[in-house]
């Protein structure tokens, strides 16, 4: 319980529930639907994903999140991909995870004098 409380108290529970959500769930989900492979490979992988891990890289910078946060999406997503989805879209865990060090890498705080 109390580590549940220090997750909380961190405010980094939305990083992992975005990871899980969008990690597993979402693969789960897509696999269940029948849906056009354009959609669900181009823009829901390609596209939406990568836009996700952005967000995240971007306000793990702003917030002074610590970067193994930017790890959650990635791994949730091999997770997610590896039992529900088609197995060359691992491929696109590096993407995602190119994508928030690089956005977090880029981003500038916000510097209050």
């Amino acid at each position: 319980m109390t580590i549940i409380m220090t997750i909380f108290k961190r405010q980094t529970w939305g990083y992992w529930l975005i990871g899980v959500l969008f990690g597993v769930c979402l693969p789960i989900i897509l696999k269940a639907i029948s849906i056009n492979p354009l959609w669900h490979n181009g823009i829901i992988f390609g596209v939406f994903y990568v836009i996700i891990a952005g967000i995240i890289g971007y306000t793990l910078k702003r917030n002074q999140g610590g970067w193994w946060l930017m790890l959650l999406l990635p791994v949730f997503f091999t997770i997610g991909t590896w039992f529900a989805g088609p197995k060359y879209a691992i491929y696109f865990t590096v993407v995602y995870l190119c994508v928030s060090y690089l956005t977090y890498g880029l981003s500038s705080t916000r510097v209050t004098e």
